[in-house]
């Protein structure tokens, strides 16, 4: 569906943040006639980080809003996702990703950089430049709900009014403060090591076209091709006790290595090859009952900041940005209304997804060497790619209105 040539808002919404969720919801508000105003407070919109996994659902909210096409240039449509014991090597867990899957799903798995989708959402936006206002250098400092409008202060003390505001400003939101009020946990003890690499410095036996992860205790290692197999990605990591906030600093191997001493040699011939890695703390939040008050609400890490884990925190983000807009629409902008029935709609399935990262950590990937380890691999061990495919069906399936979503 194109957008329609009048904007059936008067007022547009206001969407702290362009990240992927934030530009995904002008997107997706603006295929159903609404116009908004992004605010990033970055100079220029961008993405950090590197590989991204993007599992059946996440496509369908892609092909959504209509970038799906623009994604699937660079992504590499992997075969199978693994996950290999770190210590023996035993092959674990083997999903193939054939056309079993993508019949089953709707929808095939694939690895990409995360700037490819949000160039490719920023590419939505700009062509729907009657309906999106794109705003750099703009921080969202706080705001007044009342009953027909909702105004914004910004950090440079400029006032902004609109119909509606949506906080998808990240983990650390001031949109969230507002309305939630919990603390983010600063320490989490989880710390990512990332790095990309030229393919062509990768070990040839690990050149596997898989999403593969090793998992060994307290510790775990994933690695994927990107962009049409010219670089990979590597990411590890470490729980323990660190002293450092970690926000895409640098560290050296020295540094790193140590931690996976106990794992066998093949992913260690990996783990030896960048020269240096860029180090992150995880953060995350616990689910919480409400993201709305009024016409504000919350989206993406904003309303259900989540571990890893899952390859998940982008896909519900543009879950929630085409479920914003399917509301948006069905409630013809009466925003209170539409917020509620968003929450509603949203709230256990991202808040399950959160969960599920938290406990797939202790149970599946870090659990100690020895028995438990043993215990592990025998649970696994023989499965038919079906029992893997009904046990994924909650996750990969993509809810209704993503489906429906025109």
């Amino acid at each position: 569906m194109k957008a329609r040539s009048a904007a059936r808002n008067n007022r547009p919404v206001i969407v702290a943040g362009g990240g992927i969720g934030g530009l995904a919801a002008a997107l997706a508000l603006a295929r159903k006639g609404f116009r908004s105003v992004v605010l990033e407070q970055a100079p220029q919109f961008g993405e950090i980080g590197a590989g991204i996994q993007l599992a059946p659902n996440a496509w369908h909210a892609l092909d959504a809003l209509g970038v799906g096409g623009l994604v699937k240039k660079e992504a590499v449509f992997i075969e199978r996702l693994l996950m290999m014991d770190g210590v023996s090597a035993e092959r674990v867990i083997d999903i193939p990703l054939d056309e079993r899957f993508a019949h089953r799903f709707g929808n095939p798995y694939a690895v990409t950089h995360r700037a490819d989708i949000h160039g490719s959402l920023l590419d939505g936006c700009k062509a729907l430049s009657e309906l999106i206002e794109l705003r750099t250098s703009t921080r969202v400092a706080g705001f007044q709900a009342e009953d027909k409008k909702v105004v914004v202060n910004t950090a440079s003390g400029e006032t902004l009014e609109g119909a509606a505001l949506v906080g998808a400003d990240g983990g650390r939101s001031v949109i969230r403060e507002s309305i939630v009020g919990d603390k983010l946990p600063l320490i989490t003890g989880h710390m990512c090591y990332r790095a990309v690499l030229d393919v062509n410095d990768v070990p040839k036996d690990l050149r596997w076209a898989a999403a593969t992860l090793w998992a060994a205790h307290n510790t775990h290692i994933v690695h994927y091709p990107l962009r049409g197999w010219k670089l990979f990605n590597l990411v590890a990591t470490v729980i323990g006790k660190h002293t450092s906030g970690g926000h895409n600093e640098l560290a050296m191997p020295d540094e790193v290595l140590p931690f996976f001493a106990h794992y066998c040699e093949q992913p260690l011939k990996l783990m030896r090859t960048p020269r240096e890695y860029r180090r992150w703390m995880l953060l995350h939040r616990e689910p919480v009952d409400n993201w709305t008050r009024g016409r504000v609400t919350l989206l993406g890490d904003a309303a259900h900041f989540m571990l890893q884990y899952m390859a998940q925190g982008a896909a519900m983000a543009m879950e929630d940005a085409v479920c914003l807009g399917a509301c948006a629409d069905a409630f013809d902008g009466q925003f209170e209304n539409v917020f509620q029935e968003y929450q509603k709609r949203r709230i256990v399935r991202a808040s399950r997804v959160q969960v599920s990262a938290n406990h797939l950590v202790g149970m599946i990937f870090h659990v100690p060497d020895g028995l438990e380890r043993e215990i592990r691999n025998d649970i696994y061990r023989g499965r038919s790619p079906e029992r893997y495919y009904d046990a994924l069906e909650w996750l990969f399936s993509a809810p209704d209105y993503v489906r429906a979503f025109s």
